[in-house]
């Protein structure tokens, strides 16, 4: 559509053709058809000038885009951290090359993002647990975006402890998601709650874990009804040791000790140093009948070693005493190990070197004797 001044130009055209006048009308007409050329031609420079200012703003706008996807471009392949794009169906659409590191990837793996990094590669394949992957989803489902969520990672030569986060981003929907591997950190971790739970000097569980754990399987076997067994041993004349070798010698034979009762149990059972020469372990799913094999197969190991230790050849014996769960009676784990401390100062008071069983919580026990007494 033509605008007001270029039908103002038009019709003033027209009355100079067709009209008949004076000359100074003509002039008059003349003058005014200048000013209106005069007005649309700055009209058209005005114009112009804003075109240019638009053209300008486009190129320093793109020129911005450009740098910005530059730098998004250099974060994304050199994160050190795994990052990855997934669609609105899951489907991954570019990994970088930290996460492709963290996967074991050929460096053939496509990183763009027009198309699928691999026919079967979603998020959910990430994921070593189906569990951790299904709480991933729901949370993003639900909230648009995950924070801070500890699973394993699924690299092919052993899962990677990681931490994942992730967002959706508008308006497409797609996903970023990013990867930290933690995995030295779970290690120190896990490393510094064994050490918080062992032994310093034989490295089996120390009295706090093994109580710990003695409590959480009688809770176990209460509820399931499985047996449990608890055996307790003590070095005989370990005091002898002490004195004729020296404290080193009395830790070598400690040591050894250790070693020997780690061997002889199952990986289900649990071994613990309770404190000085005495030793506990605890079996679930094993009755009386069962402590009380393991506890002499155990007598007769210990029995057979020879320890190099003090300038000499050391033999040493332990006595056992070995009691069974009662849901009714063991109250607590200090009841239940009371049980077959008692039943090892029978084999104490017996003559050393030998197994005794608990017997019947309702039946009247000895009082305990003191831990001095039976280490003589």
């Amino acid at each position: 559509m033509a605008s007001l001044d270029e039908d103002s130009l038009h019709e003033m055209r027209l009355r100079l053709e067709q009209a008949r006048l004076a000359p100074s009308q003509a002039l008059e007409l003349a003058g005014e058809f200048l000013e209106l050329a005069s007005r649309m031609a700055a009209k058209a420079t005005k114009l112009a000038r804003i075109g240019d200012r638009t053209q300008a703003r486009l190129v320093k706008l793109y020129d911005k885009l450009r740098q910005q996807e530059e730098r998004y471009r250099g974060i994304f392949e050199n994160s050190t951290e795994g990052i990855f794009l997934a669609d609105t169906q899951g489907m991954l659409m570019a990994i970088n090359p930290s996460l492709r590191g963290m996967l074991d990837l050929p460096e053939s793996t496509r990183e763009s993002v027009d198309g699928p990094v691999a026919p079967a590669a979603t998020v959910a394949s990430l994921f070593y647990d189906a569990a951790a992957s299904r709480k991933f989803l729901r949370e993003l489902t639900s909230n648009n975006r995950v924070r801070r969520m500890e699973a394993r990672l699924a690299a092919p030569r052993r899962p990677l402890w990681c931490l994942f986060g992730a967002a959706r981003v508008e308006p497409d929907g797609y996903v970023v998601g990013m990867i930290l591997d933690i995995s030295a950190q779970k290690s120190l971790e896990e490393e510094l709650l064994r050490l918080a739970g062992s032994d310093f000097l034989t490295g089996l569980a120390n009295r706090r874990y093994f109580f710990e754990q003695t409590e959480r399987a009688m809770a176990a076997a209460r509820r399931t009804g499985a047996a449990l067994a608890l055996t307790m041993l003590d070095v005989d004349h370990f005091k002898s040791v002490n004195d004729g070798y020296g404290h080193d010698a009395g830790d070598a034979v400690l040591r050894a000790l250790a070693d020997t009762l780690r061997g002889g149990v199952r990986a289900s059972d649990l071994v613990g140093r309770i404190g000085g020469e005495e030793f506990a372990v605890l079996s679930p799913g094993s009755d009386l009948a069962g402590g009380a094999e393991l506890a002499e197969r155990l007598r007769r190991a210990v029995e057979a070693l020879e320890i190099v230790a003090g300038g000499g050849r050391l033999r040493v014996t332990a006595s056992f005493g070995v009691a069974e769960l009662r849901p009714g009676s063991d109250a607590s784990p200090s009841c239940f190990l009371s049980r077959a401390d008692h039943a090892l100062y029978g084999a104490k008071r017996d003559g050393r070197n030998r197994v005794r069983l608990a017997p019947d919580p309702d039946t009247d026990l000895r009082p305990n004797a003191p831990s001095e007494l039976r280490a003589k």
